[in-house]
């Protein structure tokens, strides 16, 4: 058990000198005289382990620790306190943890890393001056409280807790209030730390608040920027697209109608050469083609003459005829080869039936030599199964014959068979044994080989299995880390899910809790504006009524100095409607009364009559005065009259004072919100801030502070939800997914374990097989070595009776081959023969029948198959004779028509041979005129256009010579690309739109081009930033709301535990019972804590009205119920017991006797009873020179003092 060893104090207080007290574990206590110094041992350990100021310890200021014999030397002192821990019993890595903390791991020695002790030393080093300085040390080495602390914490000892309990401390515990008693609990439960950390959340919270809100005002102003520079944007690109194309319209233009006269030039001189030389070539054709026609016209005369006489028109007619008549030959051609193919499919058909016919012909013919076969093969075999019958008969009778002239010879047979058969008794016994032995010998054999064969086959089975076995543990080792690490992540996703979904609980109830909130300020402030009749001018505005001008606090403006003092003056005529007449006034009082909507004062512009009054010059010269009211509102001159008639001749002062000057005299309003009036009634006090109702600027009554404050807390309850509700989404996901993942490895590697299990098993089990075989071989061996010692034995005796056996069957087989025996069985055998074959006859007359039936059944088939093959020859034979008749017919029209064909052939011949010369000739002439008039036509026009056009040409030339001689001075340098499809007719009115366009856009601001670009994207880099921005306030937000969640268990935790050790300690050293109470439990953090107590036969009661002793005792068990929370190695108490009366002293004494078996308790006390339930005492004294000294320890068991 970790406790202190040793405690040593050089110059401590009432120390002079070096001070050694050893301590032992469990409970010691302290005892001594008044003022002997018994309580700075105490101060010691408070001293050398940090966990008290100098006021802690009875001192204003630590250089008063010093001894007082010591500081008043003049010269600089040193005091010094160390305090020695015994680490056994601490776990290895809190030791290690704890031994090395300041030095560096690599190079610790072994010895240092398994240091049993750990010491702690302060020393205060006080100069002359009076300056001090204070020094840590662990194990001899420097370091500062926090290091110390740190330290500490890892053997449970925690500056903020009840490790040393003083005097003072039980007090402090009953005279605290029930908040500081609260917060008590609060440090156990490490609410500090969850509230630093939402205090350093919020920090970072209200830091991305600012650059949200700068990100916001930026963006505001980036966003009325790109507006606007859109608009000119737009424009500005307009202007520019239109400038860029009409330039470069403007080019093209120049260069097309440079590029036209150039064409028009170069194609007018191409078309003047031309022509010169198409004219000349016209002139001499035409002289050409006048002779030739001349020459035609002579010939083609007299050609018609002569073809005529020669008889054309006859030939003429021949040639038709001759047509008509090869067209009808090529028809009954074509009928002819129609009617050969199908009579060819025919003759094929025909062909293939004969086939048939001939092949079931061939069949029956066969079936009915197999049938009359058949027959007569029955016939015989029925005779030779009658001939059968009748031998197998007369054997019979032989057989009986015999057998009567037998009984000698069965006698002789009867007397060696029973010979025989004694001597079979005597010897088959021994050979059955010894066939037996030499089966057991061969069985025994084969069993040793087969026992070999499995020894040699389990070893190696064993090897593998046990192969396997380290794999599979090794594979079952790799997945226990993995399960391990799966159900850590679990755990920590469990947790963290636990803590989103409790935070989720937690923000709906205040949702919840806020939203009625909200919705009874709400319901109070739609009271109060049906009051003050803003409801129902709410409602006059959403009708949308023409006519109305507004409510009054809509139509002005005012100072904000100004601002209080003229809505006090104004009063609830600030929240009356302006209309235009009287008569819209009428129509919205009956829009009320239908809708019920309440009450309301109308100001008609046309009939308002404003009090009339007349400054006072005066007035303006008084001390205070700040201006008449109506002065300072700043409003459209309509409503002039409106605000003379809300305001009247009220006067604005500075103070109260100033104002109760004229009081009386005038209406008056100070700047503070006091109002005089001319009665005399006076009207003030305090202003609330989150005051609501209508002001001026607002069209509605603005919401109080209160109400604005809950509507953002709810909106940002809101954004946590949705956040923590898609983390809870996202957990649920993540956790599922891990269950599952920790399922399947726990699976598998249960699976593993137990193939592991069940590999041991087969291993154990192929063990004691193989034992098992072993043994068994030897044993097999050891039987095979009798058995064939048996056998041997047998092999000697058996020969000899086996030969008289022989000779005994010799003389029974001589007795059986004699005559009558011989004709016996020769009779028998006869038999036997003759009725096999008896029953084979029989079985051939039966297949015989069948088969007969079979091919008769068959016969018919094939018979039915001859007929309708027959039927279908006939028919093809019947279609081949109507083909044969037809082609016949057709053969005898196309001969016919040949012969027409010839005859009219050789006629046309004839004709033909007398006027084909002539007539070619003419047709060729008259084709040859008609060209020739064509072209001398065609000619005399082209010859006559083509000099008109010549004439034109040579005008046209010199007209577009000057023209490109002007253009050439208007060309751009370089000449642009123009696309092939430009029309320029089109391009130039293009020219002219465009122009028009340009001047109708001017002036443009051709900057906002790249200015619209850099503020996009700008707005774009900050819409990022402020999504960025959102998402990390949400996240601060939630985190927030998760410190405040675990702050709640981690508080709910520590009171639940302290308040059930309260209420089992309480019930031990007072014999009644008591608990622990909040004045709020649903608040805790607002709470106080209360201590109530129900002691032994008294009525229930809290901390402030108990005796001295029962405070004392609560407080007691409170101390006892915070210790037993969070425990530690070691206590100090000191004289906690001096209000204590004896009987709850020794109840005390118990407690704390029993608690010591659990950690080391120091008690300070002059109480027997608790210096006689102690395991030892230290006594102390204070010795001459004024030093505190420990005269001995007197422990019970010894007595044993030093």
């Amino acid at each position: 058990m970790v406790h202190i060893k040793r405690l040593e104090l050089s110059n401590f207080k009432s120390f002079g000198g070096t001070t050694q007290i050893p301590l032992l574990p469990e409970f010691t206590v302290v005892s001594g005289p008044n003022g002997s110094g018994k309580s700075n041992i105490l101060d010691a350990l408070l001293f050398g382990l940090g966990l008290a100021s100098s006021k802690g310890m009875r001192a204003e200021r630590l250089p008063d620790l010093v001894n007082h014999t010591q500081a008043t030397r003049g010269r600089t002192v040193e005091a010094s306190v160390t305090v020695t821990f015994d680490l056994e019993g601490l776990e290895e890595r809190d030791q290690g943890n704890t031994t090395l903390e300041k030095g560096n791991l690599d190079e610790a020695t072994p010895e240092d890393r398994v240091l049993d002790e750990l010491s702690v030393t302060r020393k205060l080093r006080v100069t002359q001056q009076g300056t001090y300085t204070s020094t840590y040390y662990i194990n001899g080495e420097a370091c500062t409280l926090t290091e110390l602390h740190e330290q500490l914490n890892r053997l449970r000892i925690y500056p903020e807790g009840y490790n040393v309990v003083l005097q003072g401390d039980v007090t402090s515990i009953i005279s605290m209030n029930s908040r500081e008693r609260r917060e008590i609990i609060d440090e156990l439960a490490g609410v500090a730390t969850f509230d630093r950390k939402i205090t350093q959340a919020k920090e970072t919270l209200d830091q991305v608040k600012d650059r949200e809100e700068r990100c916001q005002i930026v963006e505001q102003e980036l966003i009325t920027q790109r507006d606007r520079l859109s608009q000119d944007r737009i424009k500005a690109e307009k202007y520019q697209q239109l400038r860029t194309e009409l330039q470069q319209k403007s080019q093209w233009e120049v260069v097309l109608v440079w590029r036209s006269l150039q064409n028009q030039q170069e194609h007018l001189a191409t078309q003047i050469q031309a022509g010169d030389r198409t004219l000349a070539e016209l002139l001499q054709q035409h002289a050409t083609l006048t002779i030739a026609i001349q020459q035609v016209t002579a010939e083609l005369e007299q050609l018609n003459r002569q073809v005529k006489a020669l008889g054309e028109e006859e030939l003429l007619k021949l040639q038709s005829h001759l047509a008509t008549q090869e067209a009808e030959y090529r028809q009954l051609q074509r009928q002819y080869e129609e009617y050969v193919q199908t009579d060819f499919k025919t003759e094929c058909s025909i062909q293939q039936k004969q086939s048939e016919l001939q092949e079931y012909d061939n069949k029956l013919e066969q079936l009915n030599q197999e049938q009359n076969s058949k027959a007569e093969a029955i016939v015989a075999l029925q005779a030779e199964r009658d001939a059968a019958q009748h031998q197998l008969e007369q054997s019979r009778e032989d057989a009986n014959a015999i057998a009567d002239a037998a009984d000698v010879w069965v006698q002789q047979q009867t007397t060696l068979t029973r010979e025989i058969e004694a001597l079979l008794q005597a010897t088959e016994p021994q050979s059955r044994t010894q066939a037996q032995l030499r089966e057991r010998t061969n069985q025994l054999q084969r069993q040793l080989q087969d026992q070999k064969q499995t020894i040699d086959k389990i070893e190696p089975e064993i090897a593998v299995k046990q192969q396997q076995l380290a794999a599979e543990e090794q594979q079952a080792i790799a997945l226990t880390t993995q399960v391990e690490t799966l159900a850590q992540s679990l755990t920590a996703a469990e947790q963290e899910l636990q803590i989103q979904q409790d935070t989720f609980k937690r923000l709906l109830a205040e949702q919840r809790d806020k939203q009625r909130q909200l919705d009874k300020l709400e319901a109070q402030a739609q009271a109060l504006q049906e009051t003050q009749g803003t409801g129902a001018t709410k409602v006059i505005l959403q009708s949308g009524l023409s006519g109305v001008c507004g409510l009054v606090a809509q139509l002005g403006r005012v100072e904000p100095r100004y601002q209080l003092a003229l809505e006090t003056a104004a009063g609830a005529r600030l929240g009356q409607l302006v209309v235009e007449d009287d008569a819209v006034a009428a129509t919205a009082i009956e829009i009320l009364k239908q809708k019920r909507a309440g009450r309301a004062t109308f100001l008609p512009l046309n009939k308002i009559q404003p009090l009339r009054f007349s400054p006072t010059t005066a007035l303006r010269y008084a001390e205070g005065f700040v201006n008449y009211a109506i002065d300072l509102i700043e409003c459209d001159r309509r409503y002039r009259d409106v605000f003379a008639y809300v305001f009247g001749s009220t006067v604005v002062f500075t103070t109260l004072e100033s104002a109760r000057k004229h009081l009386g005299q005038y209406r008056i309003v100070t700047l503070e919100g006091e109002l005089l009036e001319t009665s005399g009634a006076m009207t003030g006090g305090s202003i609330n801030q989150q005051r609501s109702g209508l002001h001026f600027g607002t069209s509605e009554a603005t919401e109080s502070d209160e109400a604005k404050q809950l509507t953002h807390r709810l909106q940002e309850i809101a954004l946590i939800l949705k956040r923590c509700e898609s983390n809870i989404e996202a957990l649920t996901v993540k956790t599922k997914h891990l269950s599952q993942e920790f399922t399947e490895v726990r699976q598998q590697c249960r699976e593993h374990q137990l193939r592991a299990e069940q590999l041991r098993k087969e291993i154990q089990g192929l063990t004691q097989q193989l034992q098992q075989t072993e043994s068994q071989w030897r044993q097999t061996e050891e039987q095979l070595n009798s058995t064939r010692s048996q056998l041997e034995v047998l092999d000697g005796e058996l020969p000899s009776q086996e030969a008289q056996l022989q000779q005994k069957r010799q003389l029974l087989a001589e007795l059986e081959q004699s005559q009558t025996n011989s004709q016996w069985q020769q009779i028998q055998t006869t038999i036997k023969s003759q009725e096999q074959q008896l029953q084979e006859r029989l079985q051939a007359v039966l297949k015989a029948e069948q088969r007969h039936t079979e091919l008769v059944n068959a016969a018919i088939l094939i018979q039915g198959k001859i007929t309708e093959c027959q039927q279908r020859i006939q028919e093809y034979q019947q279609q081949q004779s109507s083909i044969s008749n037809q082609q016949s017919s057709i053969s005898t029209q196309i001969d016919t028509l040949a012969t027409q064909i010839a005859q009219t052939k050789e006629a046309l011949q004839q004709i033909e041979n007398k006027l084909g010369t002539q007539k070619q000739l003419r047709d060729r002439t008259e084709a040859q005129l008609r060209d020739r008039q064509q072209q001398h036509q065609q000619l005399k026009w082209q010859q006559q256009k083509l000099q008109e056009e010549q004439q034109t040409r040579r005008e046209d030339l010199k007209l577009l010579q000057a023209q490109i001689h002007e253009q050439m001075a208007d060309l751009p340098n370089p000449l642009p690309e123009v696309p092939d499809k430009v029309d320029l007719e089109q391009l130039q009115r293009e020219v002219r739109s465009l122009t028009k366009r340009l001047q109708a856009l001017e002036p443009v601001n051709m900057l906002a081009l790249e200015e619209y670009e850099r503020t996009t994207a700008r707005l774009e880099e900050l819409s990022q930033k402020l999504l960025t921005l959102e998402a990390e306030r949400t996240e601060l937000l939630l985190r927030i709301e998760n410190f405040t969640t675990l702050r709640q268990r981690a508080f709910k935790e520590a009171f639940d535990a302290v308040n059930q050790n309260f209420q089992s300690i309480f019930a031990t050293l007072s014999d009644g019972d008591g608990y622990l109470q909040l004045d709020n439990p649903e608040d805790p953090f607002n709470s106080g804590l209360n201590l109530v107590a129900h002691p032994k036969g008294k009525p229930v009661q809290r901390l402030a009205s108990m005796s001295g002793g029962e405070k004392s005792l609560t407080a007691l068990s409170f101390i006892f119920a915070l210790q037993r929370y969070r425990p530690s190695p070691f206590y100090a108490f000191d004289e906690v017991d001096m209000f204590l009366d004896g009987a709850n002293v020794e109840r005390l004494a118990k407690m704390i006797k029993q608690q010591a078996q659990l950690a080391q308790f120091i008690v300070v006390s002059l109480r027997r009873p608790m210096i006689e339930s102690a395991e030892r005492t230290i006594g102390v004294t204070q010795a001459r020179g004024a030093y505190t000294q420990v005269l001995g320890i007197k422990l019970q068991q010894s007595n044993t003092s030093s």
